[in-house]
């Protein structure tokens, strides 16, 4: 995994507006906070992170195979989306059920999940493709890092993986938010463990 390199919250913000109004030709740069409006109205529910855990961190990393390999999907209701084509959490979970079409049986419950759209992203990365830097949130602590923008790109880099055993790094932005105040015991305690030595786990 490559060194984590310290980003303004902007930077994360103008990379997924990009993405979500259809790439990099968007001609304009916009203010931080005509940014961040623009991003909550057009992806209301994955971008909640940003305003929910102010201050957050935000960094830049290349993640090595092991820590692509603790990647979780987009959090939500664990019987619909991504939740429920991976029961584990992990990205690598919902690879390995769309390589063996278990996703067929599940076309309401995964509702969300585009296996054609994974198919294709994978096609093109054995093509020499890559992908944009898909975001990624976690809580300082010992909470999963999730992604919440790119689980399609994710998923095709771990399906790519399966299939070929080749690893292609994922370059992803990880924002780490405040432990909650109340929450599982075990990542409350880490959380001021790592406090304590003043380091953040990203992934």
């Amino acid at each position: 995994m490559s060194a984590p390199v310290r980003v303004e919250e902007s930077a994360v913000v103008d990379h997924w507006l990009r993405l979500e109004e259809g790439g990099p030709e968007r001609p304009e740069e916009l203010p931080p906070a005509e940014a961040l409006d623009a991003l909550l109205t057009a992806n209301p529910g994955a971008a909640s992170f940003l305003w929910q855990t102010r201050p957050a961190r935000w960094y830049h990393l290349r993640l090595s195979r092991a820590a692509f390999g603790r990647l979780h999907v987009i959090d939500g209701p664990p019987e619909l989306g991504w939740r429920a084509l991976s029961p584990d959490g992990t990205v690598r979970e919902a690879a390995r059920r769309i390589d063996r079409r278990d996703a067929v049986a599940l076309p309401a419950a995964a509702a969300g999940v585009d296996v054609d759209c994974v198919e294709r992203l994978t096609a093109a990365l054995a093509g020499g493709a890559s992908f944009p830097a898909p975001v990624a949130t976690t809580r300082r602590g010992c909470a999963p890092t999730r992604v919440a923008d790119g689980n399609h790109r994710a998923a095709a880099t771990a399906l790519h993986l399966r299939r070929t055993g080749e690893y292609r790094p994922l370059a992803v932005y990880v924002g780490v938010g405040a432990a909650p105040v109340v929450g599982p015991l075990r990542e409350r305690v880490c959380g001021a463990l790592r406090r304590f030595v003043g380091r953040d786990r990203i992934v």
